[in-house]
């Protein structure tokens, strides 16, 4: 996602790309607490569906950190209203099913690059608010990735969960669609406020699904992941 306009100062843009993200927390926690229900609802592992909401909590903590990084760099910016109704995976899907998808596509896919992310960001942020945040967030997003490849591991080990491949590619250019950089028409160098370019984004995550995340999801039986 890009973002930026070369009339707006560096402090206006990464303050508005804090904001998108502020918002996006809301929305994975809300995505989180329907997960926790459908685990519920499944009767899958109690830990997993605690482990969910635990979750759904953290990026609301995750949102308040993003608030006060837009605080301190444009005080008075309100923010965004979040969609709390996205839904990932089919409607019509059993509990069990759509729980295995959220956990696929969360877990595996957007918490594995987002922590590749946040760790390419933190070295680089100066902001005392900004590396406050990624700390934090750091260490959650590294739980909720665990969280995926966990409901993953326990669903392979009871059935075929190759299901899950033609969805894999979507999921993917989702996760990576999600990451707001600015745009506009000179490069800006944000790297100090926690913001990664267009061409870092890309890179990483391109290192991290070939390394990571496809040769994870081929373990347990997802080969080629719908390529």
């Amino acid at each position: 996602m890009l973002l930026g306009d070369e009339l707006l100062t560096d402090e206006a843009i990464a303050a508005a790309i804090w904001r998108i993200r502020e918002r996006t927390e809301h929305e994975v926690s809300a995505v989180f607490a329907r997960l926790a229900a459908d685990l519920e609802a499944a009767e899958a592992s109690p830990e997993l569906a605690a482990l969910a909401r635990r979750c759904a909590d953290d990026e609301v903590r995750h949102a308040a950190h993003c608030r006060r990084i837009v605080d301190a760099l444009a005080p008075g910016l309100p923010p965004l209203s979040p969609d709390r109704g996205v839904v990932l995976g089919p409607r019509d899907a059993s509990a069990a099913r759509r729980a295995l998808y959220a956990s696929v596509a969360l877990g595996c896919v957007t918490e594995s690059l987002s922590t590749a992310l946040l760790i390419e960001m933190r070295p680089h942020a100066t902001t005392p608010e900004v590396s406050e945040g990624l700390d934090a967030i750091l260490r959650d997003e590294v739980r909720h990735s665990r969280l995926g490849w966990a409901h993953l591991a326990i669903e392979a080990a009871r059935g075929d969960v190759s299901w899950l491949a033609p969805s894999i590619p979507a999921m993917i250019e989702a996760a990576r669609a999600a990451e707001p950089t600015p745009g506009g028409g000179e490069p800006r160098d944000l790297r100090c406020y926690g913001i990664l370019g267009a061409g870092d984004v890309a890179r990483v995550a391109d290192a991290v699904v070939e390394t990571t995340i496809l040769p994870g999801l081929a373990r347990y039986g997802i080969a080629g992941a719908g390529r």
